[in-house]
């Protein structure tokens, strides 16, 4: 059992399933196999959250909860695997039976759909359409994190960003997209990436470019968003593409009581920056070198 859960990376729900068994009693288990010292743990540099600075950057921006974790390179790749690993253990300590837990999508958040083991019941939420590569979408993000709490997963199959008015409340009539529209007012957690602009690091940015609207959103100066709300450098919201996005509106984001922003890298400092004084996240998983760069910006 040890063997196909921490090596081939089979779920506890998986596992239970294949031996006629409760998720429990295969948890029960493999708490014992580490008793016994069947399997044991080396927590290497990844993952490492730094406290002073956690603490710091919570109290400085007024967060419910800031998480800085050390990296041992600065490099994308592993900071976001970093992040997705502390972000999967974070969720599997918040995250209660009864919980509707929304995403977005990233690659960050696909590292923490990965690492997702344990996981209360819940339901799962896309909160914005498809703007990126399959393995990065929120349907993917949705399925896996769902298959780990065995609740339902409510993906969105349409783009996040399209070219007109119409076409963009066509998708929004679907009714299995209504359906998961329709849970977005219950959501009580949720974790969401935050998209640069400048420089740019971001799937909407990509969609925008795509069906032709990148330029004009530019010259608004558009430097972060979430989910489908764009924000300027000081965080006021620029509502231009509200009416073409099939996503959750930021009204809608600032209901939930709990958005976790999961985002790393130096390059993304301003991005996040203007995600914290929009007020619609409230709190934050991040790289150190990005916390400090925060902390060292004023007021």
């Amino acid at each position: 059992m040890a063997t196909r859960h921490f090596i081939g990376n089979r779920s506890r729900i998986e596992i239970a399933e294949e031996l006629g068994i409760s998720r429990f009693k295969v948890a029960r288990l493999l708490e014992q196999a580490i008793e016994l010292g069947i399997v044991t743990i080396d927590i290497g540099m990844p993952g490492v959250v730094d406290l002073d600075i956690s603490i710091a950057l919570q109290k400085r921006f007024g967060l419910k909860r800031a998480i800085a974790v050390m990296t041992p390179s600065p490099r994308p790749e592993v900071v976001q695997e970093a992040l997705g690993r502390v972000g999967a253990q974070l969720l599997s300590e918040i995250v209660v039976d009864g919980d509707v837990l929304g995403v977005t999508a990233g690659r960050t958040l696909s590292h923490m759909a990965h690492h997702i083991g344990e996981i209360a019941h819940c339901e799962v939420v896309q909160l914005a359409g498809v703007a990126g590569p399959v393995r990065e979408n929120g349907i993917d993000i949705v399925r896996r994190i769902a298959q780990a709490s065995g609740g339902n997963a409510y993906p969105i199959f349409a783009p996040l960003l399209v070219k007109d008015r119409a076409t963009a409340i066509a998708l929004r009539s679907d009714p299995v997209i209504h359906e998961t529209f329709r849970r977005f007012d219950g959501v009580t957690k949720a974790v969401v990436a935050i998209g640069s602009w400048n420089p740019p690091d971001s799937q909407l940015y990509d969609n925008a470019r795509n069906i032709g609207v990148l330029d004009d959103l530019l010259s608004r100066n558009v430097l972060a968003e979430v989910a489908a709300t764009l924000l300027d450098p000081h965080g006021q919201e620029i509502d231009t593409v509200v009416d073409r996005s099939v996503a959750v509106s930021s009204a809608q984001l600032r209901a939930i009581p709990d958005v976790i922003g999961l985002a790393g890298g130096t390059l993304k400092a301003a991005a996040v920056r203007s995600a914290i004084d929009s007020g619609l996240i409230t709190s934050l998983v991040t790289d150190t070198g990005l916390a400090q760069r925060l902390l060292s910006q004023p007021v």
